[in-house]
């Protein structure tokens, strides 16, 4: 087996719990094309990873070259700009990963994606739908309905209050009295 054919699923596994990548891709920040760009990208990163690997025992690139890659991708392909150094961890984690391969520890890289997979659900399972709780499209329309109701009739509840508890003088001063009724 290659070194290729070995990191593709790794990456594939490991793109598919990265948030801001999945996220990116499902809301197709990348354009109409997001899903063939994140294809294009697992298998690109695999190459530009392969590449990299001088021998059994080294590697030419560091952390800070891959998630300079990562961070770049992102930003050209998916108009993503990440804040949140998830782009940095994944670094470590892929150099920690070819190296565990290069010295032939491909098992333990295995069991730990499988570890990953068990405790963490993938990001699509972590956006609670609307109609989760919902069997049927007539019950979802009435709550829809009736949360609707609901707003219209809070709105002039949340107005009254505040159109009670302000007073404006002959200068255009706004007193704004506490709920008690006492100036401030």
């Amino acid at each position: 087996m290659s070194l290729l054919s070995i990191t593709v699923p790794i990456i594939r596994s490991v793109f598919s719990r990265w948030t801001a990548l999945q996220i990116a891709v499902t809301h197709s920040m990348g354009g109409p094309d997001s899903e063939a760009k994140y294809e294009a990208f697992i298998d690109a990163f695999g190459q530009y990873l392969t590449r990299n690997v001088r021998s059994a025992s080294s590697m030419s690139l560091n952390e800070n070259d891959i998630q300079e890659y990562l961070d770049e991708v992102l930003d050209e392909e998916f108009n993503t700009v990440l804040d949140d150094d998830s782009s940095r961890e994944l670094s470590q984690l892929f150099v920690r990963y070819i190296s565990l391969i290069l010295q032939g520890k491909l098992n333990d890289v295995q069991q730990e994606l499988q570890t990953q997979h068990a405790n963490a659900p993938p990001v699509q399972m972590s956006v609670k739908h609307k109609n989760d709780d919902d069997d049927d499209s007539s019950s979802s329309s009435e709550s829809e309905d009736d949360m609707i109701e609901e707003e219209e009739e809070e709105e002039p509840k949340v107005e009254k209050p505040k159109e009670q508890s302000m007073d404006v003088d002959e200068d255009d001063w706004t007193t704004v009295r506490r709920r008690s009724g006492g100036k401030k």
